[in-house]
């Protein structure tokens, strides 16, 4: 049995909750600090590495949530299954919070080991694959 894809249902989908304020401050506070760091310390190329280095992971996770969650609102402002599901698996939190670790690490070592210790791919896997888990809990219950 396929999945429907998201369209209009019974769910209500809003922006207007904490959780969306709280995605979309963080990314608005990485933002804040790439600015911050780009103004004060322009030709400070090392700071630059440094802060995309440990942020970079964390800002495509935020931006790829943000934007998923937005256009499933705008799109369907009362989702179906999918659309809830996918809209849950990205506001309740429990996915960025265990993804983006795995994968900063996995990018770390990968980029650390200069590519010597193959990370970065295994650890996007399982974060694709803690997505799928926390989404079809959250389609199961829908």
């Amino acid at each position: 049995m396929a999945l429907p894809p998201p369209a209009p249902g019974t769910h209500g989908l809003t922006l207007a909750t904490p959780a969306f304020y709280l995605l979309a401050t963080t990314l608005g506070l990485f933002v804040l600090m790439l600015l911050l760091l780009r103004h004060y310390y322009p030709k400070r190329k090392r700071g630059l590495e440094g802060y995309l280095d440990a942020a970079g992971v964390s800002l495509g996770f935020l931006v790829f949530g943000l934007i998923l969650v937005v256009a499933l609102v705008t799109h369907d402002p009362k989702g179906n299954g999918t659309a809830y599901a996918l809209y849950e698996t990205i506001l309740s939190g429990y996915w960025l919070a265990f993804a983006i670790p795995v994968v900063t690490v996995g990018s770390s070592v990968q980029a650390r080991s200069r590519g010597g210790i193959r990370w970065l791919w295994p650890s996007m896997v399982i974060a694709v694959a803690m997505f799928f888990g926390i989404f079809a809990y959250y389609y199961s219950i829908a």
